[in-house]
């Protein structure tokens, strides 16, 4: 009978189905990549995604955001948040009211309104995107980044050895600690776990896809890693033997990626490419925004490299802090000199005046029409 034969069926396939979900049997439309802990005792494992999600819906980007999201904890306060009962919730609010400062548009919100922007903050955990190589002619258009969490070493997370080794393996120079918010000194070299994944990244073809990142590729001494230190091939600027400068991973890597798309070789900033910022006469002390404000707004531009496209543009807003980030690099990031309205707060990316680039315009609804001393406090 039929349900005889299905049931036969399903006795002999079910032991295949459960071993290929075990071990996460790789099919076509999969790709893999890695997961490096900071603590050394931990082995390095391979992580297998879809494929099937391409550039808009990264699974690799979704999978860290959400280790991440739960290493931070964000993961159990919306758990929490979802069973604060009536009362519980109207005195949430009240206290997220009081710590705005009870503005007049803080006061105009609901309860809901209040404890949705709460619910925002936590499921908005990003991560930190570091490129390791990028996508050249003489790589194959193969692109490798590392991901990591966001603000890893302000918030005290472990050294990882392995990472770092990587990261010099590649060309570049490791992260230098600097001072966190309470004038402390930061370890240099990349903190906390990390996860590395490749892609196939050919703008000119038009294509974007993810390929495979095994644990035998995350081995600093890996053909691909020697590859990337030498001219053309995509990472940093050192020689043969590692230890190069940190400015091409840090701030140069959208330059290179676009040489690379446009066919003019992968040396980037370190061949004499188009720098990440362009300079310009009005710009700031900093040298890589304009700012202008209103009694309602703050407008910062950021000039960038001719090519760049809306896919390398990350930039997040909360009450009193701002993060831009292009191609895995992070432009700005710091306090506010004023209370955002994020809801009111929004950015673009157009071709500049002249032509000869692009400007990342964005602007940031004030909270209320005091002056702001100075648009982003340096970290």
């Amino acid at each position: 009978t039929h349900p005889d034969l299905l049931a036969g069926l399903l006795s002999v396939f079910r032991p295949i189905f459960q071993y290929a979900y075990q071990e996460k049997m790789p099919i076509a439309n999969d790709f893999s990549f890695v997961h490096i802990p900071a603590n050394p005792s931990k082995p390095i494992t391979k992580k297998t995604a879809s494929k099937s999600g391409g550039l808009q819906n990264d699974a690799l980007i979704a999978y860290a955001k959400h280790y991440f999201q739960a290493q931070s904890g964000n993961a159990a306060r919306l758990m929490a948040l979802d069973e604060f009962g009536p009362e519980e919730r109207v005195g949430l609010a009240a206290k997220l009211r009081s710590q705005a400062g009870n503005s007049p548009q803080v006061m105009q919100m609901s309860d809901d309104d209040m404890i949705n922007l709460l619910r925002t903050s936590y499921e908005s955990t990003s991560c930190e995107i570091t490129a390791l190589t990028v996508p050249t002619k003489d790589n194959q258009y193969r692109a490798v980044s590392m991901y990591g969490a966001d603000n890893a070493r302000n918030d005290k997370l472990p050294f990882n050895k392995r990472a770092t080794e990587l990261l010099v393996a590649t060309g570049h120079a490791p992260p230098s600690g600097g001072k966190d918010d309470e004038g402390n000194d930061l370890p240099s070299g990349v903190c906390g776990d990390v996860f590395v994944g490749r892609c196939h990244d050919d703008e000119v073809g038009d294509v974007w896809e993810r390929v495979d990142f095994t644990i035998d590729d995350a081995d600093c001494r890996s053909d691909w890693c020697r590859q990337a230190r030498k001219p053309g091939g995509g990472g940093g600027r050192s020689s043969e033997g590692g230890g190069g400068a940190a400015a091409p991973s840090l701030s140069n890597l959208m330059a290179q990626q676009l040489a690379a798309a446009q066919g003019q070789g992968g040396g980037g900033a370190a061949a004499g490419g188009t720098p990440l910022l362009q300079q310009s006469a009005g710009d700031t002390d900093t040298g890589t925004y304009k700012w202008s404000q209103t009694d309602e707004e703050v407008e910062l531009k950021f000039a960038v490299a001719k090519g760049t496209k809306s896919k390398y543009v990350k930039v997040n807003f909360s009450r009193q802090k701002i993060k831009v980030t292009v191609a895995g690099t992070t432009l700005v990031n710091g306090k506010t000199g004023g209370d955002i309205a994020v809801d009111e707060s929004t950015y673009t990316l157009q071709d500049d005046p002249d032509g000869t680039g692009r400007e990342l315009c964005i602007t940031l609804g004030k909270a209320d029409a005091s002056n702001w001393p100075y648009p982003i406090e340096v970290e």
